[in-house]
């Protein structure tokens, strides 16, 4: 309220002056212009600037006339690393062997930033690694460190770049060295629990060239050094307040920076409508000063449940929001917290779209495997091993390259039934049984974009430079339309429409970065694969809220909500919120307070993440300024139990008298919406007149449009006879095994023996195709003694053998478009089965000679008068 009134008054005092800057978290800037521009006054501006401090660093390198040079994003840095963890596997001493390991290039580009961002040096890390003072396991882990941070720095250096988190080191540098002459004519800073010490340079830095600084934070009153605890809730903010504090009296002097304490407003300030949630902040650290009596209107500003699920919790969040729009509410002054999206995002998206509430989901979403990332993936991997199906139709799959999803079915089971792979997509294909050219077609249509990839990575022996390989890439999805596409795909209607625009910018900067990082570096495709990939999996995308009017569901230390009157804070439960420290550091608890008593903190350990963790329970209960909704699941999405959270008991010590209900779902006789009642449906006759007349009316002619096509007999249906007759026929003829099948599984016997789906004939030696072989080669041997006019006693067996082996000859070519011919393995078995005949026909030919035949028993190959042919023949 403070900076935005102080900035009001500045606007109105001179709209033109000197720029003037507010400083906020990057996700909040939306926000904030929107609050901004709320109240009458200003109607617009353009000399303020509402930043975050990468953009801030921009803004004061664009001032200076030395814009950044080119920058490695986050994936850039990943796919670097890759490579540079490749190279030095043998050399690091513990993590060896996790280079190889999926997303391990991602957690170290982590651990690398956080060093970075504390602007420990890599000398520092050496000494560190090789000094006596830490133990054996971490001084492995730091001597890793430094040798990647090096090899990082050093790759760096030689390709004339720099990485993303430097951008605020080189805006502080241009601010002292005078490169920047920006003069500000206020900057004001809100919403910033921690700092990095990069943030807190850039601030002493910019201090001497604003006419005015002011730096909000949350906290209750002026803390003194080494006064708070790590139990208190405001432990993390004292220690930024106090480090940023020392760094401006350090660059101003202490005359010159003063300190604020803003009173709470009373009746006048955020909760002037709500008692309640007024004690509530006020007394949240001092639980014991609560009043002990009843609070008017609890009922009215606050609500805990305990639900059955998150399912159960997101109907409880769209009735409530319901409620409060129809009490004449809006739906923007509304939100849905979570403190972490896994686990909720998909159970609060259904049930808000099932109620009809509009509303806007405030996360970065994944989009590694993302049709344009999975296009780029399966491209990339056929070239380098030899177009295999798996890839090739990987990439047909997409619907890139074609919308016709059934010529792409079929035409995939009609190459694994004859072998097409490799090169011989490349190749005109022969026809099918029935001398139809359709997959030629196909291939020839699909196949251009492709050719023209290939010839292009062939042409460097496919061992590309990133420069070669971002000029493939791009031509690959220009000559498929790929950017086209995506663009309608964005304009179309769907939750995941405006997902497309943006990822079509995050994969194109994947596509410079590649270019950038490596522009001579060759090396084989199969080379480039996992530190391609590497950059490919750390794509993600966030959308700016598409509306102005709509519910904001958000995780708690993301996203900003100042202007809420009913706030719902959904998964109040042990280990969801508070959340449970997440795993996965390089870093153990041991090695973080090791190198924190040696002067470096590395980021937060334990007990910080818990006083976080309590201070973000404050915050998300003192969002709301008139109601606050708070829910616990007694079950999780995967049916296990769980336990309801600290702050349930922290409510009730702040108001003994609330009461925490149950809900298990919603009850048709207090439905707040049309949805509720469509199990009542079927039961409107029995329920009266009243109930009936409801459902004639007009909100639920779509209810009644599904009803009339549901079946009415609820699990009697039978097909009718004209249809099961189509499928059937006029009369079933099955068997027992059948029939079993069809008590085991309806639908399996309707698949098997009504649609008669067959398995994919797959071009592979088995023991059938083998036995089938077998069969013609023997065929055609018999027909060619008949074509001569002969009969098997006409020959020895030496011809015999002869003329098997060369009738394997030329079938074996031929044989399923060359199965056999296709491998060593089938080759194998061809001489096999060769042997095998061979030694058949020529004891065949043998019992022959030896026996007396009946001339009318020729034709059967051999028959006998007098005696049975031996077990031996008939092997």
């Amino acid at each position: 309220f403070l900076c935005l009134k102080e900035i009001r008054e500045a606007l109105q005092a001179d709209p033109s002056g000197p720029p003037l800057v507010l400083l906020a978290p990057k996700q909040a800037t939306f926000q904030l212009e929107r609050q901004l521009l709320a109240e009458a006054e200003p109607a617009g501006y353009t000399r303020l600037q509402i930043l975050s401090f990468e953009r801030l660093a921009k803004f004061l390198l664009d001032d200076a006339g030395a814009p950044p040079p080119p920058m490695l994003s986050e994936e850039g840095r990943q796919m670097v690393l890759q490579g540079l963890l490749a190279r030095r596997r043998g050399e690091l001493r513990i993590f060896h062997a996790s280079t190889g390991l999926a997303g391990f290039a991602r957690q170290l580009s982590v651990e690398l930033r956080e060093w970075q961002r504390r602007q420990v040096s890599v000398e520092r890390l050496r000494q560190l690694a090789s000094g006596p003072e830490l133990g054996e396991s971490l001084r492995r882990k730091l001597h890793d460190l430094a040798l990647l941070l090096g090899d990082y720095q050093e790759w760096l250096r030689r390709h004339e770049l720099q990485d993303v988190d430097c951008l605020l080191d080189l805006a502080a540098e241009s601010v002292k060295s005078g490169s920047s002459r920006l003069m500000l004519g206020g900057l004001w800073m809100d919403g910033f629990a921690e700092m990095t010490p990069q943030e807190l340079d850039l601030l002493a830095a910019l201090a001497r060239r604003c006419g005015k600084m002011t730096l909000a934070f949350c906290l209750e009153d002026v803390p003194a050094r080494g006064e708070s605890s790590w139990l208190s809730i405001w432990s993390g903010i004292t220690q930024t307040f106090l480090q940023c504090r020392s760094r401006l009296v350090g660059a101003l002097g202490a005359e010159n920076v003063t300190v604020e304490v803003l009173r709470r407003g009373g009746n006048a300030g955020r909760f002037a409508e709500s008692a309640v949630l007024r004690e509530l902040e006020e007394k949240w650290t001092r639980p014991e000063d609560a009043l002990a009596g009843s609070a008017p209107g609890l009922k009215e500003s606050l609500r805990v449940a305990w639900c059955a699920n998150p399912a159960a919790e997101a109907v409880l969040a769209a009735q409530e929001i319901l409620r409060f729009v129809r009490g004449g509410g809006r739906f923007r002054e509304a939100a849905v917290l979570v403190r972490r999206m896994e686990g909720y995002h998909d159970h609060v998206r259904r049930a808000l779209t099932r109620y009809g509430i509009p509303f806007f989901l405030d996360r970065r979403e994944g989009v590694a495997q993302h049709p344009a990332a999975e296009l780029t993936r399966s491209a990339l991997r056929a070239a380098a091993y030899d177009w295999r199906n798996e890839d090739w139709f990987g990439a047909l799959k997409t619907g890139l390259v074609t919308a016709d999803e059934e010529a792409i079915d079929r035409l995939e089971n009609e190459a694994l039934a004859r072998g097409w792979k490799g090169e011989a997509w490349f190749q005109p294909l022969p026809p099918d049984e029935n001398n139809s050219d359709w997959a030629e077609r196909w291939r020839r249509k699909w196949i251009g974009p492709f050719l023209k990839f290939r010839k292009l990575l062939s042409s460097v022996k496919y061992r590309p430079s990133g420069s070669h390989l971002a000029e493939a890439v791009g031509g690959l999805w220009a000559d498929l339309g790929v950017g086209e596409t995506l663009r309608d795909w964005s304009e179309g209607e769907g939750a995941g429409s405006a997902v497309h625009a943006t990822l079509w910018q995050q994969i194109n900067a994947w596509r410079e970065n590649v270019a950038l990082a490596f522009a001579g570096e060759a090396m084989p495709l199969r080379d480039w694969l996992p530190i391609l990939e590497a950059g490919l999996a750390g794509l993600s995308v966030g959308v700016i809220p598409p509306a102005l009017d709509q519910v904001l569901v958000g995780a708690i230390d993301r996203s900003r909500n100042p202007e809420l009157k009913l706030a719902i804070v959904l998964g109040v439960n042990e280990t969801v919120f508070p959340a449970a420290p997440a795993a996965g550091s390089l870093f153990g608890e041991t090695d973080r307070e090791e190198l924190a008593a040696r002067g470096i903190p590395l980021g937060h350990g334990q007990p910080e993440l818990l006083a976080r963790e309590r201070f973000f329970g404050y915050i998300a209960c003192t969002r709301s300024r008139q109601r606050l909704v708070l829910t616990g699941a007694q079950r999780d999405s995967g049916d296990q139990p769980l336990n309801p959270s600290p702050f349930f008991a922290h409510l009730k010590g702040l108001f003994p008298q609330l009461e925490i209900e149950a809900f298990a779902g919603p009850d048709w006789r207090r439905a707040e919406h049309s949805c509720e009642l469509a199990s009542q449906w079927g039961r409107a006759e029995e329920r009266g007149p009243r109930l009936r007349e409801l459902f004639g009316g007009a909100d639920f002619a779509s209810w009644r449009e599904q009803w009339a096509v549901a079946p009415a007999n609820e699990g009697r249906e039978r097909l009718p006879a004209e249809l099961a007759g189509r499928l059937y026929g006029p009369a079933l003829k099955t068997s027992v095994s059948r029939l079993e099948e069809f008590a085991a599984c309806a639908f399996k016997f309707f698949v098997h023996s009504g649609l008669r789906a067959e398995e994919r004939q797959r071009f592979e030696l088995d023991v059938r195709e083998r036995g089938s072989f077998q069969h013609a080669v023997l065929a055609g041997f018999h027909q060619r003694l008949r074509e001569e006019g002969k009969r098997w006693r006409d020959i020895g067996p030496a011809e015999g053998r002869r003329r098997i082996q060369e009738t394997v000859g030329e079938l074996l070519p031929r044989y399923r478009e060359g199965l056999l011919a296709s491998s060593a393995q089938g080759e194998f078995a061809a001489r096999a089965v060769s042997e095998s005949l061979q030694d058949f026909v020529a004891a065949t030919l043998e019992w022959m000679a030896h026996y007396q035949f009946d001339p009318r028993e020729a034709e059967l190959g051999f028959g006998t008068r007098e005696a049975k042919l031996p077990a031996w023949a008939l092997d």
